[in-house]
């Protein structure tokens, strides 16, 4: 069997050109210009060589082509270890954050508290560095000036800033 039988004739209905500049994952873009050296006529040996990867991952790749067409091709969610608290409960770990902060009376709230809330609420025990990952998921990644006291009384502090004198 020779290189040519190999290749599918359906990848002459794409162009792999303009699917390589829309597509935002680089993996992604690797499969599109390796098809579209193949467009060219070039071998899978070849394509291997010049995309710097082996015989073998370019052979894959056309059978995904095979079975799934341009979907075979995309990247497949699923790389990587899955989030403590899933997708679906976001919003509810995001709503018990933001009424953590309101029952707050001075200050922000830390780490520690997300922790504790994390294991209260949902079971998951892990590191700081996990809940800090956790909240910024959940879009709750904020920078705060330094807290203010909740005896502070601000009028008293205005009228300071008015009346000091700087030398």
């Amino acid at each position: 069997m020779t290189a040519k039988d190999v290749i599918p004739q359906e990848i002459f209905e794409h162009d792999f050109i303009a699917l390589f500049k829309r597509s935002s994952h680089p993996r992604e873009q690797m499969r599109y210009l390796a098809f579209s050296h193949l467009q060219d006529g070039k071998t899978p040996r070849e394509v291997a060589a010049i995309i710097r990867t082996t015989r073998n991952t370019v052979y894959r790749w056309l059978r995904n082509f095979q079975l799934k067409g341009l979907e075979g091709l995309r990247e497949q969610p699923g790389r990587g270890k899955k989030p403590l608290i899933p997708d679906s409960k976001r919003d509810a770990f995001r709503k018990a954050v933001e009424e953590l902060q309101a029952e707050r009376s001075g200050g922000a709230i830390t780490g520690k508290d997300v922790l504790r809330l994390m294991e209260e609420k949902y079971g998951v025990k892990c590191t700081l560095r996990s809940a800090y990952n956790h909240l910024k998921r959940a879009s709750l990644v904020w920078i705060t000036a330094r807290s203010r006291h909740p005896n502070a009384d601000l009028e008293q502090q205005e009228a300071l800033k008015k009346t000091f004198d700087k030398k």
